[in-house]
């Protein structure tokens, strides 16, 4: 078992063996839960950039189309509720 000291701040530096066993690196987004009196780190290795692709789609999208179209759907949306 490791040991390491939480800062002022309330940081913890992962021990390097630690990181490159799991292949932590700068930017890494980590998951953080409680288990009882336990703190669990895990690692997030998908991120959004990584699932490009997984849905399938028939031809071309123009996501800038896509967004505008969401947009105006939630702006309704919103007014509606009011």
């Amino acid at each position: 078992m490791t040991v390491a000291k939480v800062s002022e701040k309330g940081q913890l530096t992962l021990p390097a063996e630690i990181r490159k066993k799991l292949n932590i690196v700068k930017g890494t987004y980590m998951r953080i839960s409680i288990d009882g009196e336990e703190i669990r780190l895990i690692p997030e290795t998908k991120s959004l950039s990584s699932l490009r692709g997984i849905v399938k789609v028939k031809g071309e999208q123009d996501f800038n189309e896509i967004r505008e179209h969401v947009m105006g759907e939630v702006a309704r949306e919103r007014i509606g509720k009011n």
